[in-house]
């Protein structure tokens, strides 16, 4: 992988984990704020968030990995 690409990953995974804690960041705002019927609703905004949360975590750990290899 050529080093605009790995930059370009990076990036990418920087975004969607940006993405990710906005978005949740959001939900738990709303959910003091929501009635009990709402709550599900939030519930799985913040479960999609998680899931997106934990691939960006995943994606940007892997970078890492590839660029320590390729630091040897």
């Amino acid at each position: 992988m050529d080093a605009a690409a790995l930059k370009a990953k990076i990036e990418s995974a920087k975004r969607r984990l940006l993405a990710a804690e906005t978005e949740m960041e959001a939900a738990l705002h709303e959910i003091g704020q929501t009635p009990r019927s709402d709550k599900k609703i939030i519930s799985g905004a913040l479960s999609t968030a998680f899931a997106e949360l934990k691939a960006a975590r995943q994606e940007l750990s892997d970078l890492e990995q590839v660029i320590a290899e390729d630091s040897l």
